[in-house]
């Protein structure tokens, strides 16, 4: 028969010390508290370019990302530029991956900086988004010299194998004001100072600036380093991010204008710029960077960490009139200040969206301008304000008066003051709100820039109004800038919300 043989205490420090698994007393093991021992991270940033009618269409490009993304199967990716379509087209092409994210404008409109991540690597703990602006909490808000908004998405995730967790912060820096760009790394790193500290921060994005750049000096001026730079492996060192499908040098070395920053806490290992294509077919006009790094030492606590702060509109509608007495003439759109500050509407523009197919898209719309006239004269909706932006057709109703407008409804001044009254003039023969079609349709605000802000649908399906009838809405869903439908059919009161 066969004995068992007897392990001696001796023989089982021996047989720790041979796999590395003694660590000093009181100490834990090297093995047990690196993240070699799981893998490295691999972190992308990839400017995905939006879907533009142009010569480089997304339908050419999607297979091409598809196959990168599946050949250096990063972890996760923070995305710029994506539009909803293409956002949902990756979900489909990337089983494997979940994202997460918001458009720009509020809601699926605009452009995302959606946060896509490995399902079975990382687990997010957490998330919030800001704008990056005077008023970050604001959606859709614009800033410093910046015409169209630009922000943040971010998300403390839990790396499934070693428990430990990190922050990833994913944006896109203007590209046209300097100042805007300045303006956004400050903010940025001022809401990092509400971050644990004890938890690693990775920051992706397209930054639109160049090493050495004001911009990136006040990163890594502020405890941030250059992936790119700290890493002890780099390929494609020669190469710069930004090719626009005709340079495949990207500019040089000197045009890399995305960045994967980071805080302490990281071992970078290899940072690449990934110039991959397929029969010189690019994914993007721009290449994507990813640094493969081992998080040392972070907090593993799975509790929120951050404060969030409420993300609200700037602009509530909380009435509309699509089919007043005398064929329209009377139609009105009333809007709220929900903000604590004040707003000029002077240049803001309704958009109606006739296209129910494609609501909100501005290429099947009519534009008018908010502006003054001689019954109207104030455009400043201060906080907790209402205004009523009457649609004025043309040419029947230019020269209507704010008293013809209260009789039509059977109010007062007392009810709504003249400063309250706004007025909007449309071009062409009676072009005015549509309140008889049932297919539905929609209206947007934008600011000067063209950048939306608040939205609502109606008669979609079935007429939400008869004559002289409004339809009320509610505030948005959180993250949405999209009113939600209240009460149809209802008695119109202009002024009162």
């Amino acid at each position: 028969m066969k004995w068992a043989r007897r392990i001696t205490p001796i023989m089982i420090v021996l047989m720790l010390l041979s796999t590395g698994s003694v660590a000093a007393a009181g100490e834990p093991s090297v093995a047990a508290d690196t993240e070699a021992s799981f893998g490295p991270l691999r972190m992308m940033s990839f400017n995905l370019r939006y879907a533009a009618n142009d010569s480089q269409p997304w339908e050419k490009r999607r297979p091409v990302m598809k196959q990168l993304i599946l050949n250096q199967q990063p972890d996760v990716i923070g995305t710029q530029e994506g539009l909803h379509r293409q956002i949902v087209d990756l979900e489909s092409d990337l089983p494997g991956y979940d994202w997460i994210g918001v458009g720009r404008e509020g809601g699926s409109l605009g452009e995302y900086m959606a946060i896509f991540y490995n399902k079975e690597r990382l687990k997010p703990l957490e998330q919030s988004h800001f704008w990056l602006s005077d008023t970050p909490q604001i959606i859709s808000s614009a800033s410093w010299g910046n015409q169209i908004p630009r922000m943040v998405t971010w998300v403390r995730f839990q790396d499934l194998r070693s428990g430990k967790t990190f922050y990833m912060v994913n944006t896109h820096l203007d590209h046209q004001s300097e100042n805007s760009r300045q303006r956004s790394a400050e903010l940025i790193i001022n809401k990092l100072d509400a971050f644990d500290k004890d938890i690693p921060v990775v920051i992706t994005g397209d930054f639109n600036t160049r090493p050495g750049s004001d911009t990136y000096s006040i990163f890594t001026g502020n405890g941030l380093t250059d992936g790119h730079l700290s890493a002890k492996k780099r390929t494609n060192d020669h190469l710069g991010t930004f090719h626009n499908y005709k340079d495949p040098s990207g500019g040089g070395s000197e045009n890399r204008i995305d960045w994967i920053l980071h805080s302490k806490g990281w071992n970078v290992l290899h940072s690449a710029i990934i110039d991959e294509h397929e029969n010189g077919q690019y994914p993007s006009d721009h290449y994507p960077v990813m640094i493969e790094a081992i998080i040392q030492k972070a907090s593993k606590t799975t509790e929120e960490t951050v404060p969030k702060e409420p993300l609200i509109t700037s602009l509530y509608i909380t009435e509309v009139v699509a089919n007043s007495n005398v064929q329209g003439n009377y139609n009105y759109i009333e809007v709220l200040n929900p903000t604590d500050h004040t707003i000029d509407l002077e240049g803001y523009q309704i958009y109606y969206y006739y296209d129910p197919a494609r609501p909100f898209d501005k290429s099947k719309s009519n534009r008018w301008t908010i502006t003054k006239d001689q019954y109207s004269t104030d455009t400043t909706l201060r906080p907790g304000e209402t205004k009523v932006i009457w649609i004025k057709k043309q040419p029947c109703c230019y020269e209507l008066t704010m008293q013809d407008f209260l009789e039509s409804y059977g109010v007062t001044e007392e009810t709504l003051d003249p400063s309250q009254l706004l007025a909007v003039f449309t071009p062409g023969n009676n072009q005015g709100l549509n309140g008889t079609a049932t297919n539905g349709r929609a209206i947007g605000i934008t600011s000067p820039a063209g950048t939306h802000q608040i939205g609502v649908m109606y008669n979609n399906g079935g007429l939400d109004v008869g004559v002289n009838e409004s339809v009320t809405y509610l505030k948005p869903e959180p993250l949405s800038s999209l009113m939600q439908k209240g009460a149809t059919h209802q008695t119109p009161t202009p002024g009162t919300p």
